[in-house]
């Protein structure tokens, strides 16, 4: 039975030929950049070095030395927040619409007396405003963090919109980009972005374990590693300024050289693929409205992912039903987000996300469908 993957929002099935290519001909390299003088180690800190620019460009960052490479968005996230935290103090601003790798983080900074923690429910039930961030600050207020795009239901925040209202207030502002790579455009400098975090395998159609942390600010966050950098050896102090200050230990090389594939893939295909993702979201929108007792929780079409429960059955055992009976990967439960699934009175049931790419297809939509409307009459 053919696989139907529809899991792209956990991470992308398809991996572009340039993208794999990319990896094995930094693999064949094998040299750690810039930590010898040899040929091979130079080679790979230009290749570094190249696709530092190459995400400076994409997201508009001040100086590519502020890219900071990480394993994934959490660790950029992590990197972010607490080092941030070592810097200052007072509130935060947080919606109840973000990912663990955010909250968690926060969470522990709240109950370590770092910081207070104001947590934003959207007042329109499906994203969040600037009016809801601007109702939420304090005076003591330093940071502001929104995702781009909710990884539950893939509605897209007005990350414009309270990028400039915190500009305006002097606040910092960090966005999660993890689920928006690929599919919207954002420039750091034009949407007041301070600090921005990324990981390559969902939209960018990287392997797992390549992120970045971008910052444009002049608050650099501390570093929460040390290590070895390569520079400043005779020194028992971590380097101070970005990269190296941020960057401890061996660069995932091969990874990184994927990412700039995977960005330069993006950008080539990114209208074409985004109208195929859109068009497609709105066909599976259409039909999973004909099935009954169904709550679909995914307002927006920009990202290809739609979420529901049907009434009376669990988010997991539908996923299950699918993957063992119509080999259909879909993801069930709390997707890591339990505020969102609070907020929606979802908490016990879950959510079934779907969430497509490119490659996806109408027929796989109907063959979802038919799986669906089987389930819902072998549990009745």
């Amino acid at each position: 039975m053919k696989l139907i993957y529809f899991d792209n929002a956990a991470t992308s099935h398809y991996k572009p030929l340039c993208v794999k290519y990319a990896f094995l001909k930094a693999l064949k390299i094998s040299a750690n950049p810039g930590r010898s003088g040899h040929k091979l180690s130079i080679k790979n800190l230009n290749l570094v070095y190249k696709t530092r620019l190459q995400v400076a460009k994409h997201f508009n960052v001040d100086n590519e030395n502020n890219v900071i490479f990480t394993k994934n968005c959490t660790e950029a996230l992590n990197l972010a927040l607490q080092g941030i935290c070592l810097k200052k103090s007072g509130n935060v601003v947080v919606s109840v619409l973000e990912h663990n790798s955010v909250l968690r983080p926060l969470n522990t900074l709240e109950k370590n007396k770092k910081i207070t923690l104001t947590k934003v429910k959207p007042q329109n039930k499906m994203f969040i405003t600037k009016k809801d961030i601007e109702e939420a600050i304090r005076q003591d207020t330093f940071l502001v963090c929104v995702g781009s795009i909710s990884n539950v239901t893939g509605n897209k925040n007005e990350i414009e919109e309270i990028g400039k209202f915190c500009n305006s207030k002097g606040i910092l502002f960090l966005v999660d980009n993890a689920q928006g790579v690929g599919h919207i455009k954002i420039d750091m400098k034009k949407h007041h972005i301070n600090f921005l975090t990324f990981s390559g395998h969902k939209g960018f159609l990287t392997p797992q374990g390549i992120g970045a942390l971008c910052i444009n600010s002049n608050v650099m966050p501390s570093p929460i590693f040390q290590g070895g950098t390569g520079t400043d050896s005779e020194s028992l102090e971590q380097p101070k300024y970005p990269p190296e200050s941020l960057e401890s230990g061996t660069l995932a090389t091969p990874l990184i050289c994927s990412l700039f594939a995977g960005i330069k893939y993006s950008e080539k295909n990114f209208k074409k693929h985004n109208k195929r993702i859109t068009e497609l979201t709105e066909y599976l929108q259409a039909r999973l409205k004909e099935i009954k007792d169904i709550t679909i929780y995914s307002s927006m079409t920009l990202s290809g992912v739609v979420s529901f429960t049907i009434k009376d059955y669990d988010s997991e055992e539908i996923s299950r039903y699918l993957d063992t009976n119509y080999n259909i990967a879909v993801r069930g439960g709390l997707h890591c987000a339990g505020l969102t699934h609070e907020f929606f009175g979802t908490l016990k049931s879950g959510m079934v996300r779907v969430s497509l790419c490119h490659k996806n297809t109408k027929k796989e939509i109907d063959t979802l469908i038919k799986a669906l409307n089987e389930f819902i009459q072998f549990k009745a």
